[in-house]
C-alpha cells in the first residue's frame, strides 16, 4: 500500500470518548467561490482551538470530504493525499491531530444504487459515518456529525446520528465556534451519561 493509499483513509486512536465527524470543506478549509488555489491561510485558527480542545477532552473527532486537492477543482487520490498530509501536519503542531481523515471514493461503491451524482454522494457521506462510528465502536447517542451541507444534515439523519448545522464564517466567529463547542460536549456528555 503506497502512502497516498494509506492517507486517502487514515485511522488512529487519538481520542477515547464519543466522536466528532466534521465536513472538512466550508468548517477547517473555506469553501471559495469561484475555486482556487488553497493556501494555509484558508484554514480557521478559532476553529482549530476549538479542536484542540476537543483533544484535550480526549473526544475523538475527524474529518471527511470530497477529494479536493490544493489546486483548483484538482480532485483525485494523489490530491487528497497531499492535503492530508499538510492539514494533519499542521493540526499535528497544533495539539490537535485528528483521529480519521477519509474521502467519499475511499468507500466501496459495491451495493450503492444510486440514480444521480448527488444520491450516490449522500449514500458515500452516510457510508463514511456509519464507517467511523463502527471503526471506533461508538454507539449513535455518542456521536456527532458537523456540517455546513444540506446533504451532509441529510447523511446524518440517515447514519440516526445527531447533527448540527454550522456556518463559522460569520462576523463574529469566535462566539459562533463557542456555541459550536459547546453544543458538542453537550450532546456528547448527555449520550455518554445514558450509556453510562
Amino acid at each position: 500500500m503506497t502512502k497516498d493509499q494509506e492517507l486517502f483513509s487514515l485511522f488512529r486512536r487519538a481520542g477515547s470518548r464519543g466522536l466528532v465527524v466534521f465536513e472538512r470543506d466550508g468548517l477547517l478549509l473555506r469553501r471559495r467561490d469561484p475555486p482556487n488555489h488553497l493556501t494555509l491561510g484558508d484554514i480557521d485558527e478559532d476553529f482549530v482551538d476549538m479542536l484542540r480542545r476537543l483533544r484535550e477532552l480526549n473526544f475523538r473527532f475527524g474529518f471527511i470530504s470530497d477529494q479536493r486537492g490544493m489546486g483548483a477543482g484538482s480532485y483525485g487520490r494523489s490530491e487528497f493525499a497531499a492535503l492530508t498530509r499538510v492539514l494533519d501536519e499542521l493540526l499535528s503542531i497544533h495539539e490537535a491531530i485528528p483521529d480519521f481523515w477519509m474521502a467519499w471514493d475511499s468507500l466501496s461503491r459495491a451495493g450503492i444504487e444510486a440514480k444521480h451524482q448527488d444520491d450516490h454522494r449522500l449514500m458515500s457521506e452516510v457510508g463514511m459515518i456509519q464507517r467511523a462510528t463502527s471503526w471506533y465502536d461508538v454507539d449513535s447517542r455518542n456521536a456527532v456529525f458537523v456540517g455546513n451541507s444540506s446533504r451532509g444534515m441529510q447523511a446524518a439523519k440517515q447514519a440516526k446520528i445527531p447533527g448540527i448545522r454550522y456556518s463559522g464564517w460569520r462576523n463574529d466567529k469566535a462566539r459562533e465556534i463557542q456555541r459550536l463547542r459547546d453544543a458538542i460536549e453537550r450532546i456528547l456528555s448527555l449520550g455518554h451519561r445514558r450509556t453510562a
